[in-house]
């Protein structure tokens, strides 16, 4: 594996490092992060005659990454034919194993993350005290939150046609895409991490999609 580092001082940026790469004829590109128009141009084409390329991008969850490209300057044609699957992904705090307890949410918590009565009355909530494995604070450790969005041929036409994020988001819900939030509640029903933490980090909106 080739690894190349970033200096700008001397005109070495993402850009150029790409293109350089790409006369190496690798099977897999890895881009740290897509920022700004060149690069992503770059990375698309790259996609295009064949090559499997991840990289990163800044946004509120994975469907807003699409408009975010285009944003940038790619062509909406272009997102629909490079791009196969968008992930986000978000740390949350873990339940400190040392000093948990049963929990019970209070009810704004449970109506923002669109939790039905039955749905909590099967769940385990659970916090920590706080002791002084977790320093006092309830937590330890963290663990991931994930939304996978994949491009199916309706997605790519929605792209095409310059479909608004609400639009697309609600089409990926219909075909199965969990949410950051789904994702979050459903560890906080079972006690790994809290519902508090859940909704300080994902976006309170996406509990209108929550299923």
């Amino acid at each position: 594996m080739n690894q190349v580092e970033v200096k700008h001082q001397i005109g070495l940026d993402f850009a150029r490092i790409i293109r350089a790469m790409l006369r190496q004829a690798p099977n897999i590109i890895l881009v740290g992060e897509i920022r700004d128009q060149e690069t992503a141009e770059i990375a698309v084409q790259a996609s295009l005659t064949g090559h499997l390329v991840f990289s990163t991008l800044h946004t509120n969850d994975a469907p807003s990454a699409i408009t975010r490209l285009v944003d940038i300057g790619i062509q909406p044609f272009l997102i629909a034919s490079s791009v196969i699957a968008i992930m986000a992904q978000r740390l949350v705090r873990l339940v400190c194993p040392k000093c948990k307890e049963p929990d019970k949410p209070p009810s704004a918590e449970l109506k923002a993350a669109g939790l039905t009565p039955d749905r909590v009355a099967t769940a385990t909530f659970m916090r920590g005290r706080g002791c002084n494995y977790c320093h006092h604070t309830g937590y330890r450790g963290r663990m991931g939150i994930f939304e996978m969005l994949k491009l199916n041929a309706g997605i790519r036409e929605m792209t095409f046609n310059r479909e608004p994020t609400q639009a697309i988001r609600r089409q990926a819900r219909i075909l199965g895409m969990r949410t950051l939030l789904e994702d979050g509640v459903n560890k906080a029903v079972r006690g790994i991490t809290t519902l508090d933490e859940v909704l300080s980090i994902c976006h309170h909106e996406a509990a209108r999609d929550f299923v």
